[in-house]
């Protein structure tokens, strides 16, 4: 497969780094050409993290970037969620493949113009949802397909981390983060576009493997445990699918992280995703985030603390992981990315009726 001529606008989302960095190893799906980002700190990790490849070029705007690359084929929509729109414009108007990381934007009518935009248009748009990928959840996905846990009555999803605030600072901007300041309850001092922003994926899984739409949910949102956070710490969601099925979501930043600049997944645990599906006929659970814990000495970073170590994961095909998928997409391999834009603005949706539901303190039922 010829790798995809590839520009990168923004690199405000976390992930975004894991991608360049892994562009220095693996070539076999992307070719980088040029990185933008308005913030001048960013921008120099950025070349720090391809120092190795002196062809990728680097700007402090992204129109500017594209208009140096008329012959890029895609684009990384990687900025601050409010600017995700923006450059969506500009990448459709370019006739660009579009990658756009999570959440594509937290306003619906925004969602709506993206969807708009993306009717008849002929290029590939996925949207990074990665756990599609993970051998835990596929394999959750083929028993409730094939009933071989019967009915299924509740699913007990949490999806928790550390919050990204020390080492990326502007996700604790409500603006940029959610696109507006929107306070969690009347009167509160903390803000939309924290945990539950950053953590869509329970929400998309649970459609993903179930097949199912959301129905009604109701959630509540406790005092942050971090004091200088203005977006929230904590929401836990309860629900109900279409069919009738019981959910219990957590989408929190109840893990506590080192104060670094840059990040480490450090003590105790920097990420979970548990899942747990119950069903009439068997019961299934399963961490994506699983690993074994050590304890290390006073010479390290986190000292006298216990640390987790990776642990290996299961290999899927070569295209089965998210730039390997949108590869094969725009070089025609592949009818369709596993993860859409419709798939993330569904979880938008299901995500602001959480955000109403906390700010009403009442069931919120879903059209």
């Amino acid at each position: 497969m010829k790798p995809v001529d590839i520009l990168v606008a923004g690199s405000a989302n976390p992930h975004v780094p894991g991608y360049l960095k892994g562009a220095v190893n693996n070539t076999s799906f992307l070719n980088y050409l040029a990185v933008a980002d308005h913030d001048e700190k960013r921008l120099e990790q950025d070349r720090e993290y391809l120092k190795a490849c002196p062809q990728v070029r680097f700007y402090s705007d992204w129109c500017e970037m594209f208009d140096a690359h008329p012959a890029a084929e895609a684009v990384i929509i990687g900025s601050d969620n409010k600017y995700h729109l923006e450059i969506f414009r500009e990448a459709v108007k370019r006739k660009l493949h579009i990658y756009s990381m999570k959440v594509v934007s937290m306003d619906e009518g925004e969602c709506e113009e993206m969807l708009r935009l993306a009717k008849d248009y002929d290029k590939v748009i996925q949207v990074e949802l990665e756990l599609h990928f993970s051998s835990q959840f596929r394999y959750a996905k083929k028993l409730v397909e094939q009933g071989k846990l019967g009915k299924i009555e509740s699913i007990f999803l949490t999806n928790i981390s550390q919050s990204p605030i020390n080492y990326s600072p502007d996700w604790g901007d409500p603006e940029l983060s959610y696109g507006k300041t929107v306070p969690m309850k009347p009167g509160s001092k903390n803000y939309r576009g924290g945990g539950l922003t950053d953590h869509p994926h329970p929400f998309d899984l649970i459609r993903w493997i179930t097949g199912r739409e959301f129905k009604k949910v109701f959630a509540v949102s406790a005092k942050n445990q971090r004091d200088h956070l203005r977006v929230e710490d904590h929401v836990a969601i309860t629900g109900e699918l279409d069919d009738g099925t019981k959910v219990f979501i957590n989408p929190s930043y109840s893990n506590l992280e080192e104060n670094v600049a840059i990040r480490r997944l450090l003590w105790p645990k920097s990420l979970e995703c548990n899942l747990k599906i119950t069903g009439s006929e068997g019961y299934y659970a399963a961490d994506y985030f699983d690993k074994h814990l050590y304890v290390v000495g006073n010479n390290y970073v986190s000292p006298d603390r216990l640390i987790v170590d990776g642990t290996g994961r299961t290999k899927l095909d070569a295209n089965d992981n998210m730039m390997g998928c949108f590869a094969a997409c725009v070089r025609g391999e592949r009818d369709e990315p596993e993860t859409t834009l419709e798939d993330g603005i569904a979880a938008v949706r299901v995500m602001n009726a959480a955000y109403e539901s906390v700010y009403q303190n009442k069931c919120i039922e879903l059209k």
